[in-house]
Order: structure tokens, then sequence, then C-alpha cells
């Protein structure tokens, strides 16, 4: 009895060991990505969320919150002279690039009663959809080089 306690002892110990050690890896390995994002709107909030799954990405919609936990991390930050700049610490790896810019300040991007988005917005590679968001694979963009820059433009339709 006392060495099968011991052993899940070591077991829960080892677990809880790796996790932390894992944890501390993926954060001292992060590096900052560096994304540009353009408008031809000088005016509003520019909402920029980095989906790390394909699951997860192109579930927003139009006139509604989005689930933060789909989105791996996200920024905001002011338009000025039709631009911003927004600084990750992320770790190497593959992502999207996703944003509008927030004209009415709501927190999400207003669109008609068909859905059709009213303010500017964007993804990464520029990839556009139909009737929706792009595929993963057209926006999908490799980081892996440390200080990497990307552009995301906002666009209306």
């Amino acid at each position: 009895m006392y060495i099968q306690n011991f052993y899940k002892l070591v077991l829960k110990t080892t677990m809880i060991s790796t996790i932390l050690i894992n944890s501390l890896f993926n954060s001292l390995f992060a590096e900052t990505l560096i994304v540009n994002v353009e408008s031809k709107y000088d005016k509003g909030l520019a909402l920029i969320g980095i989906y790390d799954k394909e699951e997860n990405f192109g579930k927003a919609k139009v006139n509604q919150k989005l689930n933060s936990e789909k989105v791996l991390t996200g920024a905001v930050t002011k338009i000025t002279d039709n631009k911003a700049q927004i600084k990750f610490d992320i770790p190497f790896g593959s992502y999207v690039l996703s944003g509008f810019q927030d004209f009415d300040s709501n927190g999400v991007i207003s669109g008609n009663f068909l859905g059709i988005p009213k303010e500017p917005f964007g993804f990464s590679n520029n990839a556009k959809g139909k009737f929706g968001p792009p595929k993963w694979s057209d926006a999908v963009f490799v980081f892996n080089i440390p200080n990497q820059e990307v552009v995301l433009k906002l666009k209306k339709l």
C-alpha cells in the first residue's frame, strides 16, 4: 500500500512538473510578431485576433460578440493616420490574423440585416472569402522570424 501511494505521488509530481516546464518553456521562447494594420479610414479602434487552431477560426458573426476562448490572443488599438501597430509575444507557429475597425465602439463587427459587414475588416495574407470568412489555408501564415512583420489591411465591402 505504501509503495502504491508512493508511485501515485511520484506520477502526480512528474505530471505537474511537466506542465510547469512546458508553460515556462513556451513563455521563455515567445517571440515578437509585429502586426501593421492599414485602413482607408482614420477613425475608431482596430480589434485584432490571432488564431492558432483551424477549428476555432471563422466562427465570428456580424452583430455578435466573439467567444474569446476561440482566439489565441488579441488586442485593441486606435487607428491613427490610417494605420496602427500591435506587437504580440507568441511562440513560433502557424497562425491566422483576423480584424476589424470598430467605428461605433460596440465591440462587434456591425452588419446589416443580411449579415454583410458595415465596418472594414481583413484577414492575414489579404485572404478573402465568398459569403463568409476565407479558408484557413488561404489566410494562414508561418511566424518563424523574430520581430517578423505582417500587414493586415482592413477594407469595407
